[in-house]
């Protein structure tokens, strides 16, 4: 008979482990200077992997280079935030669905050899069909309606 605590531990380990292994592989990172991030993969690096739902961020200097499965291109600027969100290909019919959730800073995104139609770029402030091959965005902080950046609401006692 196995002692119970031991085939726990190694349940909880493997458990522990699958979600790094679960996540579908999309693509890879094909240049990083200085670095970037990645939710699934941490640091990247090139020839890294990229997965489906994984968001990569840069800092202040970041760049990265993402070439995904279907050889669609995703440049990711400094200061940028990027969820892969989702990633459909089949290789045999050349179809399929590539949804990016750009949340913060510049991106160039050139389509790879699905139709235009199946590539969907959302950002905090509209959701962009591709239409062409090449799609440059920048999204820069929202600005607060109603007072001038730098001012604040002051109280006058009576």
């Amino acid at each position: 008979m196995r002692n119970p605590s031991t085939v726990l531990a190694i349940a909880l380990a493997t458990c522990m482990a699958l979600p790094a292994y679960a996540q579908q592989r999309i693509g890879k990172a094909t240049s990083v200077k200085p670095q970037a991030q990645g939710t699934v993969a941490g640091e990247l690096a090139p020839d890294s992997d990229v997965h489906a739902a994984e968001t990569v961020n840069t800092g202040a200097t970041g760049q990265a280079n993402l070439q995904f499965l279907d050889r669609t291109m995703l440049s990711v600027g400094p200061m940028s935030t990027v969820r892969l969100d989702k990633f459909v290909y089949d290789p045999n019919k050349a179809t399929g669905t590539v949804v990016v959730n750009a949340t913060r800073g510049a991106y160039r995104f050139v389509t790879g050899v699905q139709d235009s139609r199946s590539y969907t770029i959302k950002t905090p402030y509209a959701t962009l069909g591709v239409r062409g091959t090449v799609l440059e965005v920048v999204i820069q902080e929202p600005v607060r309606a109603g007072r001038p950046p730098g001012t604040r609401k002051t109280r006058v006692p009576r």
